[in-house]
């Protein structure tokens, strides 16, 4: 299973390098959309980049690869009914984004991952991947993943220690425990690739050479839960990306009384007013970590064996509360962190018309083994002509209204008024033409 994951996994040094070269080439050509750079913010207030390079960025010009030359490019507005407007903030301009995790390797699971497909929720569910009851859940997983969550690593053996000094960190997160777990997820499942990886207790999420240990293995984010003792991890209240996603939290816990922690989080006016917060993108002021525009990223976190099950239950409500949104993308965690990497990494380029078609070079240098997400590019469609849109040759077929958004590698398009957004996985030249 290694070369499916593993050999992917760069080292950070040389990532930073290649990232270097791959920032030098789109400094030197125009494009669409430029992104913010690390450490800066948009000129809306929001985050750019995190403080991490990406991992798997490949090397070469994603031009040629496309087999677009520098005489093929050309400026942009030579047809005034189609003008290319950007690369929408979320997948299909959706206003905010719903995800959740699932902590811990326990018989409740697959009740967890019941509730969560009644209600169209996606998640990442966080297994131990050596400690029981996993070898009776693998097959539940394997069901979950065909259905649009993700399974990430919680560690082989769950090692905990309060406080976590150095010393412990060093041992607990060995090759073994990082490379094993994600090794045993590509083992037992069809999952392409191990996205994400969640912090036993939250413990030694705080130290860099963890950090780089995990980014060498080639995950892109790790979750964390904070202060556990004193209840940090009752509403973290991260509400956009995590400016370090090797240290990400999230927003709150839905979840009773467990573990450590003084109290659980089960209220449903305040669970459902704190997502309404999100949802509005109402946290965006002031000192904030929430530099929002629009709705943000409303991020929930459980264990599944401090859950009430049931319609009428906490868990369930609320869940029922963040379902059937047309205008909120479901995702699981580190598909979505994918994504922000695709999205600050992807450029459009116009290119040479034929025979009618509007054309486009969508791409970026990006493994897609790894990043094998779609985005959403915006277009300005003057006229009331038919639309057909292609993405590398192919028709693409079109949504006639707007519906659910719940995957992360669809390809599509639809009209919406004057504008057209069309929904392609990079590494494409995506054409678009009017029939009158």
């Amino acid at each position: 299973m290694e070369a499916r994951h593993g050999q992917t996994a760069m080292n950070a040094s040389v990532t930073r390098k290649l990232l270097v070269g791959v920032s030098a080439l789109v400094l030197a050509q125009p494009m669409f959309g430029p992104r913010t750079p690390a450490g800066q913010a948009h000129p809306d207030g929001s985050l750019g980049d995190s403080d991490h390079a990406p991992v798997g960025v490949l090397p070469g010009d994603p031009l040629n690869r496309l087999g677009v030359t520098a005489g093929d490019l050309r400026e942009a507005g030579s047809n005034p009914k189609i003008r290319y407007l950007g690369m929408t903030r979320f997948l299909d301009k959706a206003r905010a984004v719903v995800t959740g995790t699932l902590d811990d390797s326990s018989d409740f699971v697959p009740r967890a991952i019941d509730a969560l497909d009644k209600y169209g929720i996606k998640a990442t569910i966080a297994v131990s991947t050596q400690r029981e009851p996993i070898s009776r859940l693998w097959e539940r997983l394997r069901e979950a993943i065909s259905s649009g969550h993700e399974v990430a690593s919680h560690s082989r053996r769950h090692q905990c220690q309060w406080p976590d000094p150095e010393s412990f960190c060093r041992e607990a997160y060995s090759q073994d425990e990082i490379v094993g777990s994600r090794d045993d997820i590509l083992g037992k499942t069809e999952q392409p690739y191990v996205w994400t990886w969640v912090y036993p207790c939250g413990n030694c999420a705080d130290y860099e050479f963890v950090h780089r240990r995990l980014m060498q293995a080639g995950y892109l984010v790790a979750r964390n839960y904070p202060d556990e003792r004193r209840g940090g991890i009752l509403v973290p209240d991260l509400q956009t990306w995590a400016r370090d996603p090797y240290n990400a939290g999230f927003t709150q816990v839905v979840q009773k009384k467990g573990g450590v922690a003084p109290a659980g989080r089960t209220d449903l006016t305040d669970l459902n007013a704190k997502f309404d917060e999100v949802y509005k993108g109402e946290a965006g002021s002031g000192n904030s970590i929430n530099k929002t525009f629009g709705g943000g990223i409303y991020h929930f976190m459980s264990h599944p064996q401090w859950l009430d099950y049931g319609p009428d239950k906490f868990f369930e409500q609320h869940l029922a509360y963040l379902s059937g949104r047309p205008d909120v993308w479901y995702v699981p965690m580190g598909p979505l962190y994918a994504y922000q990497v695709v999205s600050e990494n992807t450029v459009v380029r116009p290119i040479k018309s034929k025979d009618g078609w509007e054309r486009f070079a969508v791409y970026h240098s990006l493994d897609p083994a790894i990043y094998n997400n779609s985005v959403t590019l915006e277009f300005r469609v003057a006229g009331g002509g038919k639309l057909e849109a292609r993405s590398a040759g192919a028709p693409l077929p079109e949504r006639e209204s707007k519906q659910l958004t719940d995957r992360w590698n669809v390809k599509y398009f639809r009209r919406a008024g004057e504008s057209a957004l069309v929904t392609v996985r990079p590494n494409t030249i995506v054409e678009l033409r009017l029939i009158d």
